[in-house]
């Protein structure tokens, strides 16, 4: 269901999609996806960020406000396709976890096993 156009922009939401797109970028990046394919992840978060900064700049009922949504609700349904009911949360959470550590698990396992 698309966002109301007359609401407030739901700002924390985006930002934690953001957050996820963010993981499914990294987890593909470390699987080495193709560059198509981190293009198009790269595009969705884009979109995100594009629509927060807009968002954060104009008032509800705003022409900018309305576009702000329009784009964030376009990048959820983008991001909506970048998953299926295959994917494993596992492999995002790690992505994640690498990028705030900047050690990759791999890494963290070969320093335990010292």
């Amino acid at each position: 269901m698309p966002i109301r156009l007359d609401e407030p922009f739901p700002l924390e939401a985006v930002r934690d999609l953001l957050g996820v797109v963010r993981a499914v970028y990294g987890e593909a990046k470390q699987n080495d996806a193709a560059k198509a394919e981190l293009e198009r992840i790269a595009s969705i978060g884009q979109e995100l960020s594009d629509a927060i900064d807009l968002a954060s700049t104009t008032e509800v009922g705003t022409i900018g406000h309305r576009a702000a949504i329009q784009r964030a609700d376009e990048a959820t349904s983008r991001a909506g396709e970048l998953v299926d009911a295959i994917t494993r949360a596992e492999h995002l959470m790690i992505a994640a976890s690498d990028r705030v550590t900047g050690v990759s698990v791999s890494k963290r396992r070969k320093r335990i096993e010292r």
